[in-house]
Order: C-alpha cells, then sequence, then structure tokens
C-alpha cells in the first residue's frame, strides 16, 4: 500500500482517501497507485510554492482561480529539480528582482524552460491532478435548488477544465517511431553475449553471468517487465510444469510459460549460487538479488543492459522492454506460420495477447505492440502488388 504523507511524515487524507476508493479499491497495482500519488504529491508542493493551503483549497467554495491552474499546470510539465528549487526559494524570504517574464511564471527560477518533462508525462500528471480536483468537487457540490452555491460550482468546474486546457499534446509518432522490438541479427547478438563463459560477455563473475542469463532468458520468453521480474520469488518458478508466475504486477499478475532449458537454467542458478548466499541475506526469497543477498534494483538491471551494450557495441535501444516487443513480434509470426485451421479468431488473439503480456482485456495495446508486424506484412503484400504490375506493364508493352 503506497501512501502520501506530508513533511512529517503524516498521511494526507484527501490523496489516500482518493487513491484507496478510485483505485486500490478495484484492485490496480501498487505501482500505479504510487505514480498517482507522485502527482499528487506535485500539486501539493506547488500550493507550498504559493503559499497556499491545498486541503483548504479543496474544501474551499471558491476553489482555485483560472490563473492559479495554469500556474499548477507548469508546475507539474516540470522535473523534480526544478519543482524543488522552486518550492527551496519560495522559502526563502530575501527579496529579489525579478526580470524576466520566465522567472515570475517559475517562482524565480532562470533555467526552468530547460527542466521540462516530456508531454506525454507532463500530460499524465496534469490530468492526474485533474481527475483529482473534480473527485473532491462532485464531494461538496450543492443541491441544484441552492443557486449561489450552483454559480460557485460552476467557478471550480470552470478551473478544472482550465486546467485540463494545459495538457500538452503529445506528437503523434510517425510510423518508423512505433514500438518495435529488436532485429533477429541483434538478439543473435544478445544471445551470445548473455551466455556464461562467452567472450563477448561483460560480466566477471560466475555468480553475475549466471544470474544475468536467466534474467534475459525470462524477458526474452515470456514479455515480463522489469518490475514483475525484480519481484519474483524462488517459489514463483515451477521447475516441473515450466511455469514463471509474476505475481507482483503494473497491471494483472499471471503465470506464464517457459522453455524446458530455461527451466533447467534457473534449477542450476539457484543449486549452485543462490542458495549459497547466507540463509540471514537471502530470506527475503527474491529470486534476483546482488552477490550479497540484496534484492537488486531495476537501477541494477538497466546497468547490466547498459555493460552489455558498451561491450559488444550494440544500438541503444537494447533494453529490457526492448525484449518485450521483440517477444512479440514473434509472437506475431508464430501465429502467422500457424495453418489456416490452427489459427485463432481476431478477438481470441488478442485476449491471448493480452493476458500474457498483462494487459487488462479491454486494453488497446495489442494493436501498438504488433504495428512492426503490421508494417511489414503490408510493405510485403504493396511489394509483391508492384511486381505485379511492373511484370504487367512489361507485357503489355512486348
Amino acid at each position: 500500500m503506497a501512501v502520501l504523507v506530508d513533511q512529517e511524515g503524516r498521511p494526507l487524507f484527501l490523496p489516500n482517501i482518493y487513491v484507496t476508493l478510485r483505485y486500490r479499491d478495484v484492485g490496480l497495482a501498487v505501482t500505479t497507485i504510487e505514480k498517482v500519488l507522485r502527482s499528487l504529491g506535485m500539486a501539493y508542493l506547488w500550493a507550498i510554492s504559493r503559499k497556499l493551503d491545498f486541503d483548504q483549497i479543496l474544501r474551499s467554495e471558491t476553489f482555485l482561480s483560472i490563473e492559479q491552474c495554469e500556474d499548477l499546470a507548469f508546475f507539474l510539465r516540470l522535473d523534480r529539480g526544478a519543482q524543488d528549487q522552486i518550492v527551496e526559494e519560495s522559502l526563502d524570504a530575501r527579496p529579489r528582482m525579478i526580470v524576466r517574464l520566465e522567472q515570475v511564471r517559475s517562482g524565480g527560477t532562470p533555467s526552468v524552460h530547460r527542466t521540462m518533462i516530456s508531454a506525454t508525462e507532463g500530460g499524465y500528471r496534469i490530468r492526474t491532478v485533474a481527475n483529482f480536483l473534480e473527485f473532491n468537487h462532485e464531494r461538496i457540490s450543492p443541491k441544484a435548488s441552492d443557486k449561489p452555491r450552483k454559480d460557485l460550482a460552476k467557478a471550480r468546474e470552470k478551473a478544472i477544465a482550465a486546467l485540463r486546457a494545459q495538457e500538452p499534446r503529445a506528437k503523434t509518432a510517425e510510423e518508423g517511431d512505433a514500438p518495435e522490438g529488436l532485429s533477429e541479427d541483434v538478439m543473435d547478438a544478445l544471445d551470445a553475449a548473455f551466455e556464461p563463459g562467452s567472450e563477448t560477455n561483460p560480466f566477471q563473475s560466475d555468480f553475475h553471468q549466471y544470474r544475468n542469463h536467466l534474467m534475459y532468458r525470462i524477458f526474452s520468453e515470456t514479455a515480463i517487465r522489469r518490475s514483475e521480474l525484480r519481484y519474483i520469488r524462488v517459489d514463483d518458478i515451477n521447475h516441473a510444469a515450466r511455469r514463471v508466475r509474476a505475481r507482483v504486477s503494473k497491471t494483472v499478475a499471471r503465470t506464464l510459460p517457459i522453455s524446458e532449458q530455461t527451466a533447467y537454467d534457473f534449477h542450476d542458478f539457484v543449486m549452485k549460487y543462490w542458495s549459497q548466499i547466507p540463509a540471514r541475506a537471502r530470506k527475503h526469497g527474491y529470486l534476483f538479488t546482488t552477490a550479497d543477498g540484496d534484492h537488486l534494483s531495476l537501477g541494477a538491471i538497466n546497468l547490466a543492459f547498459r555493460e552489455l551494450r558498451r561491450k559488444n557495441n550494440l544500438p541503444a535501444s537494447v533494453a529490457p522492454h526492448a525484449l518485450r516487443r521483440t517477444w512479440n513480434d514473434r509472437l506475431s509470426r508464430k501465429i502467422d506460420s500457424l495453418p489456416p485451421e490452427k489459427r485463432m479468431q481476431a478477438g481470441e488473439e488478442k485476449q491471448m495477447r493480452n493476458r500474457l503480456n498483462g494487459w487488462s482485456k479491454k486494453s488497446s495495446m495489442e494493436a501498438r505492440y504488433s504495428s512492426r508486424h503490421i508494417r511489414e506484412k503490408s510493405d510485403k503484400i504493396a511489394e509483391s502488388l508492384a511486381n505485379e504490375l511492373r511484370e504487367k506493364n512489361k507485357g503489355d508493352s512486348k
């Protein structure tokens, strides 16, 4: 359970009630709740920097002005470093001479325009805070017969609409920018580089070589996320049934098949290396740890891929999430290779892909992750058509 607290460590009532009702009680993952609370925490930081009581604002009939909502949206689009700088400077009572409009708007931070986050992330923060404001607005909405208070309610609705209007529009990705997996040539290089004992393996100790190899095999065979792989416990892998359980998931927990060889690799790693870690250090039960038994961090997983890219001069796209995309490309090719009588209906294929990727049944991510395969198929058909037309034109000219 993720909880938002104030500077003194006390839980903030309204944000935590909100995420409990709208997120936790409907079964959303703790990682999603944490991301929502971080955005709401930024709104509270903005209020501190502007000498405002955010809880009082939420309960107040006057609420926020449109100008304040625009200022809040600007604050939400900054990275945490810039936000912290604004809060710090707001607590400094010394007078300052402000000469630039950008400095006035940002609370006196001269280089704040260089620390804006992406439009996608900024839009998420603004939507999250706007949804929170709307939730609290609905709680105190007046009765239809109460006209004076109804006018104040309209003012709150206009302010929330003004905040939503500040959401940056992320540019539509061009066809070539769609999330795509790695080529088979790159995957062959990865297979060789992660193999223990390989000349291209950049990791020194046997423990790191076998641990990273097992991570890579699970990544490439299951489309599992980094955060899901990190929380795999030893008892989450069934060696006999060749299944791994993604118990802690961003969206949907699930059990996934692995190859017979990966099941044996898991058994060997546990018996030869993991079991040699002192029992006290590995009592948490997590499979992927440091050599001392500490639970492996997301940064350490990223570091393993960075080292492998550096050692083998591989493209920057080689990363854990790229393997998830690659798995989806391979799944599409596998489905196309099936004889017609064994192929699933389109709806069944979507549900199957959603389950294996850990998406909800209503998710539209299936189309996004299969975009490369669709493009390749359409290009082949178009190329074949062009060749047929070319041959026809040659025949007509004779």
